[in-house]
């Protein structure tokens, strides 16, 4: 899975959450000093400009490979 493809994946689930609780509504909340909110305004915007969230260390693009290696690792792990 290459970047775009993630990108397109985040993209279209944040959009989905959008359509449905509109973009001011939390997407994330951590316990942490400073920002510790974000909306799925902010979350947007991170996977169209592909950085972390404000803040944050998070990118939301960089979590979806993550996920998707850590699965194929599994996968081959399990055959």
């Amino acid at each position: 899975m290459d970047r775009e493809e993630a990108k397109k994946i985040a993209l279209d689930a944040i959009n989905k959450e959008i359509e449905t609780h509109g973009e001011d509504y939390d997407f994330l909340m951590a316990p942490q000093l400073g920002k510790n909110t974000w909306t799925l305004k902010e979350a947007r915007e991170s996977i169209i400009n592909d950085t972390t969230l404000e803040n944050s260390n998070s990118n939301l693009i960089d979590g979806i490979i993550n996920l998707y290696e850590y699965k194929k690792k599994l996968e081959q792990n399990n055959k």
